[in-house]
This record gives structure tokens, sequence and C-alpha cells, in this order.
């Protein structure tokens, strides 16, 4: 393979926004369900050091005959105090057809990529219209599920909640005029969530935050989950409101998951299943083999798919490429 050039963020984050990676998303899903990408086992590798967690994930992907992708983040979190540090992200990407490699920078890749996933979650899994939205949490996550949801939806109303009455203002100041939509600071989790279509949550909490009564009327919850430390809803909503992962295996890894086989709770987990008992997952809901409605899944959860990010960088390292010969 040829080495091109690294490929950072600076470069390119003002050439993509949030309509470019929802596209890229819907066909990371809509290619995963047709069999066409394939995501391999990540490896998670967990250690304390000090006062900090350090976390190495290796995310790889293929797209055979075309790219080949390994996702490697590298992160610094208090977990206990619900704080995420620093955090390093790079896309390994190679071009079979071309034989060129490339290193992208993937920090805002992986911000812009799990907010879309988060926003098609919905679209997906919705059993209505979607008009008010709320977003539990008011980090960088939170940010771009925003950005996601307003960009997807001509909503009435979106709300935003978080523990710190700061954050929840900071949000709004600095994320509102980002939007078409009028965002609104909740003062708890029953303000955020009452009378929602859909609720999303991304909050790095090892307690869960959401339970049956929270979920009351939702239409449906997306979680932004995935980190074996981590904890967001409590078991029982798992076991009533028909759950889509977007891959089972990493569902099984974080907390949520792990937490349920330990209680001996898993095999109460009312997973979306086919008519032969299989378990399906995003790719199955992007391509339209989930039902809908009022008896169909409500609960989305989301560890973020390496398919994403070979998607997401397969579009920016094209542009990279376009931009050449321009």
């Amino acid at each position: 393979m040829e080495q091109v050039e690294r490929l950072r963020e600076d470069d390119f984050c003002r050439e993509f926004g949030m309509e470019d990676f929802l596209t890229s998303c819907d066909l990371a899903f809509r290619l995963y369900g047709e069999g066409i990408l394939i995501n391999p086992p990540r490896v998670e590798r967990v250690e304390r050091r000090g006062e900090l967690d350090y976390f190495r994930l290796e995310m790889p992907a293929q797209w055979p005959g075309r790219y080949r992708a390994c996702k490697v983040i590298e992160e610094y979190s208090d977990v206990a105090r619900g704080e995420l540090g620093e955090r390093r992200a790079v896309i390994l990407l190679d071009d079979l057809e071309r034989k060129r490699s490339v290193e992208i920078d993937a920090d805002f890749i992986t911000d812009m990529r799990t907010g879309a996933a988060g926003g098609l979650g919905i679209q997906y899994l919705a059993p209505g219209p979607v008009e008010r939205v709320g977003i539990v949490g008011s980090g960088r996550i939170a940010r771009t599920l925003a950005l996601a949801v307003d960009r997807l939806f001509l909503l009435k109303e979106l709300r935003v909640t978080s523990r710190r009455s700061e954050n929840r203002e900071a949000f709004v100041r600095e994320v509102g005029p980002q939007l078409r939509t009028e965002l609104r600071a909740a003062a708890d989790m029953e303000e955020c969530v009452r009378g929602c279509d859909a609720v999303l949550t991304a909050v790095p909490t090892p307690r869960p935050i959401l339970d049956s009564a929270a979920m009351g009327e939702i239409g449906c919850l997306v979680v932004m989950g995935g980190d074996s430390r981590t904890r967001q809803v409590a078991p029982e909503l798992l076991e009533r409101f028909g759950v889509v992962v977007d891959q089972l295996q990493q569902a099984g890894s974080s907390g949520e998951f792990v937490h349920a086989r330990e209680e001996e709770r898993f095999e109460r987990i009312d997973f979306v299943r086919n008519a032969a008992g299989e378990v399906l997952d995003i790719g199955d809901a992007a391509c339209g083999r989930l039902g809908r409605g009022k008896g169909g899944p409500r609960l989305a959860y989301f560890t973020g798919l390496a398919v994403q990010d070979l998607c997401a960088g397969v579009m920016v390292y094209e542009r990279f490429l376009a931009n050449l010969v321009g």
C-alpha cells in the first residue's frame, strides 16, 4: 500500500455537515443489513491509570474488494463522576482498489456519526410522527444528537437536560443557534421526557437514570451506550419495550447487558426477532425488516459500528481525492 499523508481534522471538518453524516451512516446501516459490509469483533481494553480509567478500543470493518478500515480510540475518563476526559481517535483506511492507505483524524467523525446514528434510530423505530424530542446529557454526543434530529424532523420542540444547571444552560447557548428548532433546557428528567415522541440518552453514568416510570408514553428511546462500565437504563426497560441493537455481540459487552447476565436476566431481554427467532439489528431496521406501529420495537441501543466509521472515512477520503484532481 502507498502511504498517503495523514488527513487532519482541521483540513476537512468544515467541508462536512450533519446531512453528510446522516447519508453516510444510513448507507453504512443499509449495506450492513444487506450483508455487503462486514463488522468483525472489536477489541477493548480498560485499565486504571492513577485517578483515571484508560480505555482503548480497536474497531475493524471491511468493504470486500473496495476498502478495509480500523478505528482506534484511546480515552481517559472518570466514570464514577460521570466525566469523559481526553480522547484520541483515528481511522486507518486502506483503499484496496488504488492500493493506497491513509490515516484520518476521527474525533469529529466519531461524534458526528454517533449523532447521526441516534437520529436514524428514531427514524427507523418511531411509531408515528416525531415532533417532540428530549435529549438526556449535555456533552459532545448530545450536541450531535441535537443536530441530527433537527435535520431529520420538523420538530415543534427540542429539550435537553443534565445534572448541572450550568451545563444545561451552556448547551442551549452554544447549540441552540445552530438549530432550526427552539432548544429548551429542562430542569429535570421528568420535564425533559414528558410527552416526547422520542428520547435520546448519552450519559456516562455507572447507575441507570431511566426506568419504566420515566419511559411513560415516550414513542421510542435511543440509548447511546456501548461502554462496559456504564448503565443508563434500568433492566425492566430492556425487558418490556422491544430492543433493537446495532450488533448483538457488541451490545452483550455493554454495561446494561453485562449486568443482565450477572442478575440472570439476560434471557428476559425483549430482543426483536424474526419468525425464525433470530435477533434483528439496526441493519434489519435500515432495510425495513422491522415491524412498526404501537406493537413494534421502542428501544434502540447503539454501541457504535466500525462500518459507520468506514463509510464516513471513505466519504472524507474520496473528497480528499476529488480535491486533488480538482
